[in-house]
């Protein structure tokens, strides 16, 4: 019986490999501009003796959890993640650079992250913001498109009764009778129901005020907090993550 032998590993179809490459540093005006939006970045003291080959070695398991890609350049670790797993501690983190330089007498670790999650949060409020004035600007129009259509109709109730307009008056709507509370619901102690006086002066104090978007400028609160807390929080944690792998606490 004859048996097809097997390829060689050689010959096998490879899955293409992200290459990764320092960013470049002659980076575009707008980079420069906005990067800080998103990117956050900081430097820290290697320990005293502690080569760059050492401190990459160290840092390096870092950026070994699943859904990170990483390669060693010269002096520096580039990585960028996809569909990193909630345990990672640098999940924040979508890509970035782990540099260590030359500082004066002192070899230092230089860090530069990128975060969509920081630039979402920062977008979220100016969308917010622009929800806001939409709602107000509908509400404004909606109050003026009321009002006028009162006017007109009150205006031609009127010239109705002046005229004696006899086919308008068979044709006008007969008064809504007052809402009468259920005796069931009144001996369980429910609130009498508002006559048709306090609705409509209940609706006319509501128009007195102006139109409010108070909802729309929570949201712009919440993920405007968000934004700063989360970029001051996300770099002390990367740097505190950093120091530990340097200095093996």
């Amino acid at each position: 019986m004859t048996g097809t032998a097997p390829l060689p590993p050689s010959a096998l179809p490879s899955r293409p490999q992200t290459q990764l490459h320092l960013p470049a540093d002659d980076a575009s005006i707008l980079q420069r501009a906005f990067g800080w939006i998103w990117r956050v970045g900081g430097t820290l003291d290697l320990p005293p003796g502690q080569s760059t080959g050492e401190a990459l070695d160290r840092l390096a398991p870092l950026l070994g959890t699943p859904g990170t890609h990483h390669e060693r350049t010269g002096d520096a670790l580039v990585f960028i993640k996809r569909d990193a797993a909630a345990q990672d501690r640098l999940a924040v983190f979508d890509s970035g650079v782990l540099r260590i330089v030359q500082d004066a007498d002192q070899p230092v670790l230089r860090f530069d992250l990128v975060s969509r999650s920081l630039l979402a949060c920062f977008v979220a409020p100016l969308l917010f913001l622009g929800f806001a004035q939409v709602m107000l600007y509908t509400e404004k129009r909606e109050r003026a498109e009321a009002a006028a259509e009162e006017k007109a109709e009150k205006a031609k109730e009127a010239k109705d009764a002046k005229t004696g307009n006899a086919k308008a008056v068979e044709t006008k709507k007969p008064a809504k009778k007052e809402l009468v509370l259920n005796p069931i619901d009144a001996a369980l102690g429910a609130p009498a129901p508002k006559t048709r006086k306090q609705m409509a002066a209940d609706k006319a104090e509501k128009d007195k005020e102006p139109p409010s978007a108070k909802p729309a400028y929570v949201f712009v609160g919440i993920f405007a907090a968000l934004y700063l807390i989360g970029r001051i929080l996300e770099a002390w944690l990367a740097k505190k993550l950093f120091r530990k792998a340097l200095f093996g606490e």
